[in-house]
């Protein structure tokens, strides 16, 4: 008997929001999306990767917005003063949140983000053919799924952008290789963001052209010679009005299907092994925590999985806190910025 305890934390909020992450993990396992977003775990475990694409994220953003003039000194302030705040976490606590190891991966990391923004900010004045109309914009899109039930699509938007070809999203991704230029086609977040875009301002729904890819590669020739490249790409993502029309069609059909499991288990209080199941696959060994730390295995034997997961992490967090204002919630609206074409 699998024994879960704690409740649907996105109950607690007003409004039922949905981000395009969640649908990925909706899509990847429903047992890593029941506890991810139905009970809200969080691991305890320092993400090297998660911290330097966040970074570089806000970084490049304050750059594109005019208020930095150097990304990689800006990113190298943000690391340093991280550093100190994880150093002393370790002191605190004994080492049992990070290890030393981990601080040297971080350090390594830090190294990194500065070589990578240095030789960006040379790489983009060579090939951005564009004005910026914003950065940083959290979206809201009200919705109603096919069963009449409310929900509100949200995303956070790396760049808004204009050109003779119209209005496109880009979205910075610090990436391990450039091979998957091809496979970002098939990715739902470019198409949602378009479609979010061309919904909240009805005025540009014949301009928004798509999205873009911006590939910062995980290698640098200074932190290693032997690398070689192209370390920074671009991979268009070009979507016609009806494409766009057909991705909103498709998120609201998903949301059902979400929703539709999300109140069997709050409402029905249906047992969740009979509508929440693990899908093994090879990449579980490698990109799953919930793997990693045993609490699927927890869940396949029959075991207490909050109990395995109390080990690695907090359970109840809210995975939306971020889009939490006290404002009432509707579509943001923007005027583009003096300059734009």
């Amino acid at each position: 008997m699998v024994i879960l305890k704690g409740c649907d934390i996105l109950a607690t909020n007003p409004i039922r929001y949905l981000r395009n992450s969640e649908s990925e993990v909706w899509r990847e396992c429903r047992l890593k999306w029941y506890l991810s977003y139905f009970l809200g775990f969080t691991s305890d475990s320092t993400n090297a990767n998660f911290w330097l694409g966040t970074f570089v994220h806000y970084c490049l953003s304050e750059w594109y917005l005019g208020h930095v003039s150097n990304p990689a000194h800006l990113f190298w302030m943000i690391s340093e003063q991280w550093l100190v705040e994880r150093q002393a976490l370790i002191v605190t606590i004994g080492g049992e949140d990070l290890d030393f190891d981990d601080l040297t991966q971080i350090k390594s990391y830090a190294t990194l983000g500065i070589e990578m923004l240095e030789d960006y900010v040379m790489w983009a004045a060579e090939n951005d053919d564009f004005d910026v109309i914003d950065s940083e914009l959290a979206y809201y899109v009200p919705l109603t799924d096919n069963r009449g039930r409310e929900f509100t699509f949200v995303c956070r938007l790396d760049l808004l952008s204009e050109n003779s070809e119209g209005i496109r999203i880009r979205d910075f991704k610090t990436a391990k290789d450039l091979r998957d230029a091809v496979a970002v086609h098939t990715y739902t977040q470019f198409r949602r963001y378009a479609w979010a875009v061309a919904t909240a301002h009805p005025e540009w729904s014949d301009e928004v052209a798509g999205s873009a890819w911006v590939a910062l590669r995980k290698m640098n020739p200074v932190t290693n010679p032997r690398s070689k490249g192209p370390y920074y790409d671009t991979e268009l993502i070009d979507l016609s009005p009806a494409e766009i029309e057909q991705t909103g069609i498709e998120l609201i059909a998903e949301a059902t299907s979400i929703l539709d499991v999300e109140e069997q288990l709050t409402n029905d209080r249906r047992d969740p092994r009979l509508v929440i199941y693990p899908n093994p696959r090879f990449e579980c060994t490698w990109k799953c925590d919930f793997y990693r730390n045993g609490m699927c295995v927890a869940w396949r034997s029959g075991l207490d999985v909050t109990e395995a997961g109390n080990l690695h992490g907090t359970w109840g967090n809210d995975p939306y806190e971020e889009y939490k204002t006290d404002d009432e919630v509707s579509v943001l609206t923007i005027g583009r910025r003096e300059g734009g074409s």
